[in-house]
């Protein structure tokens, strides 16, 4: 009698509408938590922004969690009474997510191993939940607490995680100890890794036989399961982007990869809200430069005080590149300018003249080559070399590429998240006097206390430069909108539904427009633009 009751036709809807709530809700959670990576600490700063403080507001989070749980203190005595209602309100539910589905709002992480593990884990807490309580109101409570059950779910699971995170460091650690022959270059700094990273390769490719991690590989995990699947066995120089969100990480990866040579590009105010301060990120960006051999070479940017600071302390050779002369860098950038074809940069390296002629656009990656022919010297390749290999330079995906959109031009920066970037990206927009200039942008993230003074700066810059500002992300809005005032007449749109964005895009496309993309758009706008 008790297992007809549990399969019958009301039981069995409610299952099912159960399941397809907790599925939706348990996907959107994840995403965000993955979307953090997983990570306390860039949730909480997540938290911290307008964004965060929107989500606590939202149907899911409040009104829906007000209501279930009025439904579950309200005193109900009849069980079929209950189950209408959660019929009612699963029903209600599904009617809401197939409109979100069609409207493409629904949001999902990207399907990998842990994602599935955390929302089917997350799914089974809560039916456990309701199990052992045997109580039907309990599934309006269930419903309210769905973030804080995936919450403890990720927590949960960050033991295990870690266990499983070492062993690949271990195994990876040991594989790479095998090639006594191969040198190790390491990259960090707080912008300019990846451009550097793929400069490098590129140049040092004309010499010797490179590999390089991809674009977004640069945590302790992604550099070791790249070690474990790719073989080093016929290369001669292994390039590795070294990224961290606090003091310790980057210490991780030099343990394993062992780099002979570290470049430090700068160090900003980028993540300094997971960082804590300026001065732990500099402890951070360090840890390279102190993992560096005797017989090794730290090749740090000589115009910022803070990759500078600490040179006297390196037992490793130094070299240094700048436009400071007063800082007697070792690669000194006298004069650099824009042509039709890319950048043109004259300095000199210990003395000498050097004049390079590369394919990429802003006059800020002459910044981004001298470090690579520092390297490049030390490692034994002549300069003319590395000259010849600068006229065959690509800029990495998303990062200052110039793509033509119909009779517009984009220029998709959207990698990009530090402020010294966003200027780079105004400097060659300004370049195009001929045609109507528009900076579509969400700002910067995880700039902690200077995030709003950064962004009214950077609301200035493009006033000075642009004739139209699109805002797409609500958190740095009332900061850029402060910060370009009413100085140039600039127009100022805030659009964040991205249908809405995606239309206006579209609407550039045969007009004489140049757009810059600064940071993170949305999928849909970057599908449109590179349609063509």
């Amino acid at each position: 009698m008790n297992l007809f009751l549990m399969f019958s036709p009301i039981n069995i809807i409610i299952f099912f509408l159960w399941g397809v709530s907790a599925f939706v809700d348990y996907n959107y959670f994840c995403y965000l938590w993955q979307l953090k990576e997983y990570r306390m600490d860039r949730m909480r700063d997540f938290m911290s922004t307008q964004k965060g403080k929107d989500f606590w507001r939202n149907y899911i989070m409040l009104w829906r969690s007000l209501f279930a749980c009025f439904l579950f203190l309200w005193p109900i005595n009849s069980v079929v009474i209950v189950k209408y209602f959660v019929i009612i309100i699963f029903g209600f539910e599904l009617i809401r997510n197939l409109i979100q589905l069609v409207r493409r709002k629904l949001r999902h992480p990207v399907f990998t191993k842990k994602s599935t593990l955390i929302i089917m884990a997350a799914m089974l807490v809560e039916g456990l939940l309701f199990v052992y309580s045997r109580d039907w109101p309990m599934i309006f409570l269930l419903m309210s607490v769905r973030f804080f059950v995936i919450t403890m779910t990720v927590l949960l699971l960050y033991l295990p995680t870690n266990l499983i995170k070492k062993w690949f460091i271990k195994k990876a650690t040991k594989k790479l100890a095998g090639y006594n022959e191969l040198t190790v270059i390491g990259i960090t700094g707080s912008y300019g890794k990846s451009t550097v990273k793929s400069f490098l390769s590129n140049i040092l490719s004309g010499k010797f036989r490179v590999i390089k991690t991809p674009k977004n590989i640069n945590t302790e995990i992604g550099v070791a399961k790249f070690i474990l699947s790719n073989n080093f066995r016929n290369k001669d120089i292994f390039v590795v982007e070294m990224g961290a969100y606090r003091v310790g990480e980057i210490k991780l990866i030099c343990d394993m990869v062992k780099p002979k040579i570290g470049i430090l590009t700068a160090i900003t105010e980028q993540h300094v809200s997971l960082f804590g301060s300026i001065k732990m990120t500099q402890q951070a960006k360090y840890e390279l430069l102190r993992s560096l051999p005797e017989n090794g070479l730290a090749v740090v940017n000589s115009d910022n005080k803070y990759c500078r600071e600490f040179l006297d302390e390196l037992k490793c050779k130094k070299a240094t590149f700048g436009v400071e002369e007063v800082y007697q860098p070792d690669f000194l950038i006298k004069k650099v300018d824009n042509s039709p074809g890319g950048i043109i940069f004259a300095g000199s390296m210990y003395g000498k003249d050097v004049n390079t002629v590369a394919p990429v656009v802003g006059m800020h990656n002459a910044k981004n080559i001298a470090p690579c022919y520092l390297t490049a010297d030390f490692l034994g390749m002549p300069i003319e070399e590395s000259i010849n290999q600068s006229k065959k330079l690509l800029l990495p995906d998303n990062v200052l590429s110039v793509i033509k959109y119909g009779e517009a031009i984009v220029l998709d920066d959207s990698y990009n998240s530090n402020y010294d970037g966003f200027c780079a990206g105004l400097d060659v927009l300004s370049d195009y006097l001929d045609k109507k200039r528009i900076v579509v942008t969400r700002g910067i993230p995880e700039l902690g206390n200077s995030s709003h003074e950064i962004h009214i700066k950077i609301g200035g810059e493009i006033a000075y430069i642009a004739d139209e500002l699109i805002i797409i992300d609500k958190d740095n809005a009332a900061a850029l909108i402060e910060g370009a005032g009413s100085k140039f007449n600039m127009n100022i749109k805030f659009i964040e539904q991205p249908k809405e964005l995606l239309e206006l895009i579209k609407s550039y496309k045969n007009t004489s427009s140049v757009i810059l993309l600064e940071n993170r758009v949305p999928d849909s706008v970057m599908k449109e633009i590179n349609s063509i």
